[in-house]
């Protein structure tokens, strides 16, 4: 498999490691901004949810006749 993927060739070449080190960086920070939006994601809905169960808590106003 590994040697379909890099082309039957013995030993990359610096092109490909050079690339493949800029792959890597590219998923770390990929990864870092999934963490950082599912984070922001948690906060938005823990305050939406803490909003609703103070709607429901408080009293209702009486509605007009």
């Amino acid at each position: 498999m590994a040697k379909a993927l890099l082309g039957h060739v013995a030993t990359p070449s610096s092109l490909l490691m050079e690339e493949t080190v800029i792959l890597h960086r590219r998923i770390r920070a990929l990864e870092a901004e999934i963490a950082h939006l599912r984070e922001e994601r948690d906060l938005l809905l823990g305050d939406g949810l803490r909003r609703l169960a103070d709607e429901a808590s408080a009293p209702s106003a009486p509605v007009p006749a």
